[in-house]
């Protein structure tokens, strides 16, 4: 068998691309945020070279212990789904995982975008998405931005099916190019 050989960049934009997918699918939110934690923490790995921090697990103006606390309450659910050493009868209230996953998923594609430069449909879909779901949370970008025209192009009143046709559409195009 012939060698295939994938880059940590392309771990990260494919692990971005199929959580967006599986989230507008609405599939399976501890599957979703499984992959999309791993994506994240490849990211962080990868960018701490490059300076490249993320929104999430690097707040500003926390002290040294309130970070630790931070970094360990942000890990829980990752670390749920992956481990059973410590707690192998534990239990996670998984209902606030989706919002959470969410969060997740933009900041990877965020940093993703700031790494490489370029991000995947399904990554540029979900920033459109996220921005115009929680416009609260982007009132103070310029009117004249990206994130601005994002918000008018109306894809929080998109249902998820016709996002996921969109998606399927958008490789199907991807793929005869």
């Amino acid at each position: 068998m012939e060698p295939i050989w994938i880059d940590k960049i392309e771990v990260a934009e494919r692990q971005i691309a199929e959580a967006v997918k599986l989230f507008f699918e609405k599939r399976d939110l501890v599957v979703i945020h499984t992959v999309i934690a791993s994506a994240h923490q490849v990211l962080i790995d990868v960018g701490k070279e490059q300076k490249i921090n993320s929104a999430i697990k690097n707040p500003k103006g926390l002290t040294r212990q309130q970070y630790r606390q931070h970094i360990k309450s942000i890990n829980v659910p990752y670390n749920f789904f992956k481990h059973a050493d410590n707690d192998p009868n534990g239990k996670l209230n998984i209902a606030p995982i989706e919002r959470f996953t969410s969060d997740f998923i933009l900041d990877a594609i965020l940093m993703l975008q700031r790494i490489s430069g370029n991000i995947p449909l399904e990554a540029k879909v979900f920033w459109g998405w996220f921005v115009a779901t929680y416009p609260d949370e982007f009132d103070d970008c310029p009117n004249n931005g990206a994130i601005k025209n994002m918000m008018e192009m109306g894809l929080a009143d998109w249902d998820f099916p016709t996002i996921h046709q969109f998606l399927i559409f958008g490789e199907i195009l991807y793929e005869k190019s």
